[in-house]
């Protein structure tokens, strides 16, 4: 019988855990450009693998007194969460810097080092547990993973209470908690016991009155941190929930209108600047009162998205993520007569709704703007009546744009199962509008081209009848048209290109000397990718030195570009200068290398250190092997699985954070109940652990080929319906998975009780592995590849099995 001390401890040492590594992601996306989340699993799968690496190297301290162990090293994570946070901050570490500063390498490797030790501290509760109760492993491990699966839920909402760093401070406090519940009704020394209440009230002092030292450093080369450097600059307010941070500044720089032609030659209107995660700027525009706004507003005439209200009858326009509400304000300007604005994130809602309504003008509260909280993707799957106009703003900053610091960034608004789902959305004569910075040497526009081209193709129609390109001096435009463009269209595109001397990159019949007239380039590259792009398509690709193949839902990468066998031409393209190495997800191999490393040093060095003073094992030399490799495929395979179904589920549910946390929430809760109802099971009947791991081997099958269309089927439904469907779907992976550790762990408990330790090390290691190659593998084939690769790892565990336990 476990003391519910014991389990109450870990529960809540569990629950910090991951409360910590979500909260590290949000806290990275904010200061960074990217959330990183698989560096972050990695950081906190590796302290873990290291914990089990300690013990088993060290097992003479598996028999010093469990109750001192537990509660130090909970009280350790506490205290070093906080540690790390803070000697993060003058880490210099920036993700903008590595394309030239070498030293970012050694400042990522510090990073990772300072940040895995409070997991460390967590897994040697966890694994100390593990090995002094290793019968009820199945207790402990449901103990482990409901906590874990609360974790990444409460995190959510301390976003919103208590901000990104005190989110942190709150997974510190949670371990501190651990550490008093693990001593609950034990003796302990008053000494001890005022030392650690007193932690816990500096903590809570700590997450209501935060000192500045705890302020989280941005990198000067966000958004934010460059408006905020101009005179008269000043922050106005600042918001979290739980997947963003959203201020608002006042800032010349702030005054925006991106792809403005260089023909207005009047101030802009005043306007404020909303970022988000401390980049995006976009620009909220006064609204300067009744009967003024057609002077006010008249730069709108300027904009490049000002063409399609050229070309068609503003009826219904869609605009997807809106931001500060420029593009609402062009559809008002042209007098569309409905605007749905569907914004994915509800806090800029509430802010132009509110604090905002009036600066702004109430444009999100006008009787012809209809605002929808959701995912862009969701609403139109959900079958709204058709629009005129659907509108694809701007989304990257220029800043993470140019540096490729987006190229890990799923993005499922450019795929092509969207632009079909946004082609379907279309009324006949209707126009899709999607611009991008231009960046030279041409890479996403061409891609965006080639990504219209396969849905037109898909969609049975020709794609030179149906585009329209043309680049201002900062953007590249794309129109998309349902019907085949006319003489009409054509006219008129040339006409608005020759009066705000925007340059024509593609209409159909368009001739070359038409093209690089104002804006020039020493060749008109744009002209020529696009008709090499329409024209040759695949065979185009094939050699062009950047990725342009479309992106799909199953490789959602739009961003990514780089190829690895195209080196030397691209090197040769920016100039002899290694910064476009950035874009090719450059941080992944370098994390995978590193971890890869320090992976192989913890498994082996209890071969050095503490098996050869265990003299008392059952399972000895050649039999140790191939139990430590069935633990290792536990760990990868449940990490591959654990990533394909957040990736898969980002697109059902509409954000990362959703499906993130749904996701592990139900992998963790299911595989708990199914640690739980592996206490029925006799492991030494090992036929049973056979059938477990053959069913599991089924059901990611199925799932490989099938979870798409079972996806789809659901993806126009309320949010709450899908986030049902999300838990049941995912019920049956989690029950499975959750068996096959803890029958393992209570098969070479009684055998081999060093081995439990060593077991807990090689399968945290991994599963830092597991976290990593998942999404290096996804960017070139995809995560369906992915799901079949976690069935063959869960078949390399099965034959170990079945060869072992004979």
């Amino acid at each position: 019988m476990l003391p519910f001390s014991l389990l109450l401890g870990i529960f809540l040492t569990s629950v910090a855990v991951l409360s910590l590594e979500i909260s590290l992601t949000r806290l990275l996306s904010v200061a960074q450009w990217h959330h990183f989340a698989f560096m972050v699993v990695s950081m906190a799968l590796l302290g873990f693998g290291a914990s089990g690496s300690f013990l088993a190297s060290f097992p003479s301290l598996l028999n010093r007194e469990i109750w001192q162990t537990l509660p130090l090293a909970s009280w350790l994570f506490s205290f070093s969460t906080l540690t790390a946070y803070l000697i993060s901050n003058f880490i210099p570490f920036d993700m903008a810097r590595i394309s030239w500063d070498r030293w970012q390498l050694f400042y990522v490797f510090l990073y990772y080092l300072v940040f895995s030790v409070p997991f460390f501290f967590a897994g040697l509760a966890i694994s100390s547990a593990l090995a002094r109760w290793s019968g009820l492993a199945g207790k402990l491990y449901f103990a482990d993973l409901s906590g874990a699966a609360l974790g990444c839920l409460l995190v959510l909402a301390l976003f919103r209470i208590f901000g990104g760093t005190g989110a942190l401070i709150f997974s510190a406090l949670l371990g501190a908690l651990a550490s008093l519940a693990f001593g609950w009704k034990r003796k302990t020394s008053y000494l001890l016991s005022f030392f650690q209440w007193t932690w816990v009230g500096l903590l809570l002092f700590l997450l209501f009155w935060p000192p500045s030292i705890l302020s989280l450093r941005l990198s000067p080369y966000k958004g934010l941190s460059a408006a905020l450097l101009f005179p008269g600059a000043r922050l106005l307010e600042t918001r979290w929930n739980a997947f963003s941070r959203i201020d608002v500044l006042e800032s010349p720089v702030a005054r925006t209108a991106p792809g403005l032609s260089l023909e207005y030659l009047d101030p802009l209107p005043p306007q404020l600047g909303l970022t988000m995660d401390a980049d995006r700027l976009s620009p909220i525009t006064r609204f300067p009162g009744k009967g003024h706004e057609q002077q006010a507003f008249r730069f709108i005439e300027f904009l490049p998205s000002s063409f399609p209200y050229q070309i068609i009858t503003p009826g219904r326009v869609l605009i997807f993520e809106p931001m500060g509400g420029l593009e609402v304000l062009n559809a008002l300007y042209h007098e569309a007569k409905e605007i749905v604005a569907v914004e994915i994130n509800p806090t800029v809602v509430e802010l132009l709704q509110g604090s905002y309504r009036e600066y702004s003008g109430g444009i999100y509260l006008g009787e012809k703007t209809r605002v929808v909280v959701g995912d862009g993707r969701s609403f139109v799957r959900g079958d709204p009546p058709p629009f005129d106009l659907i509108v694809l703003p701007l989304t990257e900053s220029m800043a993470a744009s140019s540096t490729g610091l987006s190229s890990l960034h799923e993005d499922y608004r450019l795929t092509t199962e969207a632009f079909r789902d946004y082609l379907k959305a279309l009324k006949p004569g209707g126009v899709i509008f999607v611009n991008l910075y231009l960046l030279p040497p041409p890479r996403g526009e061409l891609r965006l081209v080639s990504l219209a081209k396969d849905a037109l193709e898909k969609e049975g129609k020709e794609p030179n009848q149906h585009l329209l390109a043309f680049r201002s001096l900062g953007t590249f435009n794309l129109l998309i048209t349902k019907d085949a463009v006319g003489p009409k269209e054509t006219e008129a595109l040339r006409a608005f290109c020759r009066k705000l001397r925007f340059d024509l990159v593609y209409y159909p019949k368009m001739n070359e000397e038409e093209a690089n007239v104002y804006n020039r380039f020493a060749v008109p590259i744009y002209y020529h990718g696009v008709q090499r792009v329409l024209k040759e398509g695949e065979n185009f690709y094939a050699v062009y030195p950047f990725e342009l193949s479309p992106a799909t839902d199953d490789r959602p990468f739009f961003h990514h570009y780089f190829r690895w066998g195209h080196l030397p031409e691209i090197y040769r393209l920016a100039g002899e200068k290694w910064q476009i190495l950035v874009e090719g997800g450059y941080l992944v191999p370098v994390v995978f290398f590193l971890a890869f490393a320090l992976s192989f040093l913890f498994i082996v060095l209890p071969l050095f250190l503490g098996q050869r003073r265990d003299k008392t094992q059952k399972i000895r030399g050649a039999q140790q092997a191939p139990w430590l490799a069935y633990f290792a495929a536990l760990g990868l395979g449940f990490m591959f699985v654990e990533i394909c179904l957040m990736q898969k589920f980002i697109l059902f549910l509409g954000h990362p954070v959703y499906s993130v946390s749904l996701v592990i929430f139900s992998t963790l809760i299911f595989a708990g109940m199914g640690s739980r109802i592996s206490l029925r099971i006799d492991p030494e009947a090992s036929i049973r652990l056979k059938q477990i791991l053959l069913i599991l081997i089924g059901f990611l099958i199925f799932y490989a080929l099938l979870l798409p269309t079972i996806l789809f089927l659901f993806q126009g439904k309320p949010l709450l319906f899908r986030q049902v469907v999300t838990i049941i779907v995912i019920s049956p992976l989690g029950l499975l998975m959750g068996m096959p550790f803890p029958l393992g762990i209570r098969l070479i408990g009684g055998r081999w009780p060093i081995g439990v330790p060593w077991a807990w090390c090689v399968n945290g290691c991994a599963s830092v592995l597991g976290s990593i190659l998942p999404v290096i593998i996804a960017l070139a084939l995809g995560f369906q590849v992915v799901f079949f690769l976690a069935a063959l790892i869960y078949g390399v565990g099965l034959l170990i099995v079945w060869k072992s336990l004979r």
